[in-house]
């Protein structure tokens, strides 16, 4: 196994996880069957609790033992058949490093994204293993993955996101990706070394008297660059609304998680999500986890109804919204409207993409509005957009703000006044910022 090395100057061992051969394989299936004989299941991936993985692992050792299984090699097959049959299987491991960003299998070949490098991990059982897994994964689920249903989308307990197609959808064999979210949360300083932000230095005098918490300031003003100290700032003032865009995998989530740790405790906090993903630490925050979408007839509440419930009812100073995908939308553009600073994150190539994209969202929840109205209400409700992008930088991806623009209204034609205050490209003048400053803190 190689190495990969963080940007924080630490030395990173990739997870180790053992293949399984043909003897492995036959012994598990043996194992397997004996199992269902004896009526016992192995740990599923809802299961939480170490004691009893142990109990199985004791479970499989006997049933080792009974089998006539060389008592030298007894606890280590035992570990194998564990491993193999407990949670997500092999990918349990995978699943418990907190610098393995994303997990790929494809036709028996494990990758990962670890700390932003995607690395090959080799073909670690054959294809049939990962097919029977992601199968046990779905019927745990409540789920099926077979015959006219062949690809399922599971939120496992600790947010991870597990998709899986099988044949014959997939004409390579079984596909599966799970997401993890970044359980390790990064902080702005951890960033600025990772190289998110271009160095700027920048004067924050006079900017920071409405800072509640001093251990805030202290950390606005030891940030090195004028772009996170820009969005900290924003953020530990509540000063605007702010819509964090780019494509899947730049960063946004990474961003949004480490700007919440500037937000103010003396303020109560809502946040609200179709799978769980931020990670904030608040001692007044209202969660919630809700689908997009519920389809007809179906019980429970979608996000755009408790959205709207909490911005007209449980008046949190701010909203984050996870990622708008859907009708929640519209709900977020009202809230903001009515003066709730909210932080969110949308998919979008460039700041005019992401836009857009926000404008059809909430048209599609509410076609009558007409563009007009739903652009009016985008340029008075929100404040600033940044964008993140990915950069590969010799096999590495480097995640790494782009850009940010000040809404500042629209034009006679009505298209948005966008005041770009930082661009990557660009040498942006410093004094762009501290305008910038004074411009939202006139909006507040």
């Amino acid at each position: 196994m190689d190495n990969a090395s963080n940007s924080v100057g630490k030395t990173l061992q990739l997870p180790y996880v053992h293949p399984l051969d043909q003897n492995d394989l036959k012994l598990i299936e043996r194992v397997r069957e004996e199992l269902v004989k004896r009526g016992v299941n192995p740990p599923s991936w809802r299961e939480t609790d170490p004691e009893k993985r142990r109990r199985f692992f004791d479970e499989v050792r006997s049933i080792l033992i009974d089998q006539g299984e060389n008592r030298t090699a007894v606890n280590r097959n035992a570990q194998i058949v564990t491993d193999a049959l407990s949670g997500v299987g092999l990918l349990d491991q995978l699943l418990r490093d907190p610098y393995v960003e994303e997990i790929f299998v494809r036709n028996g070949h494990v990758a990962v994204e670890y700390d932003g490098t995607f690395h090959h991990l080799g073909k670690l059982a054959d294809d049939s293993y990962f097919e029977n897994l992601a199968v046990h994964v779905a019927d745990q689920g409540g789920a099926t993955l077979r015959g006219d249903r062949p690809a399922v989308l599971i939120d496992l307990p600790g947010g991870e996101r597990f998709t899986a197609i099988v044949p014959r959808l997939s004409t390579e064999g079984t596909a599966i990706n799970i997401r993890t979210f970044g359980r390790r949360v990064r902080t702005l300083e951890e960033m600025e070394k990772t190289g998110t932000f271009t160095r700027r230095n920048l004067s924050l005098s006079g900017t920071l008297t409405d800072i509640f918490n001093l251990e805030q300031q202290v950390r606005i003003q030891n940030l090195q660059n004028a772009p996170d100290r820009f969005l900290a700032w924003l953020v530990a003032t509540l000063s605007g609304s702010l819509m964090i865009a780019g494509e899947m995998g730049s960063g946004k989530t990474t961003l949004l998680n480490a700007l919440s740790g500037f937000l103010p405790t003396t303020a109560p906090l809502a946040a609200l999500e179709t799978f769980r993903e931020l990670e904030i630490q608040h001692p007044f925050l209202l969660r919630a986890v809700a689908p997009a979408e519920l389809p007809p007839g179906t019980p429970g509440v979608s996000l755009d109804w408790v959205l709207n419930v909490i911005y007209t009812r449980m008046n949190p100073a701010a909203i984050l919204v996870g990622e708008v995908v859907g009708p929640e939308a519209l709900q977020f553009l009202k809230a903001t409207c009515l003066g709730r600073k909210a932080l969110t994150t949308i998919h979008g190539g460039t700041v005019e993409e992401a836009l857009m994209r926000l404008e059809q969202l909430a048209l599609a929840s509410a076609p009558e509005l007409g563009l007009d109205a739903v652009r009016s209400m985008v340029a008075m409700g929100l404040d600033v957009v940044a964008l993140m992008g990915r950069v590969n930088q010799s096999g590495r991806v480097q995640r790494t703000l782009q850009a940010i623009a000040l809404i500042q209204g629209l034009d006679e034609h009505g298209n948005y006044c966008l005041d770009y205050l930082y661009r990557a490209e660009g040498e942006q003048s410093v004094p762009v910022f501290e305008k910038a400053f004074q411009t939202m803190e006139e909006l507040a």
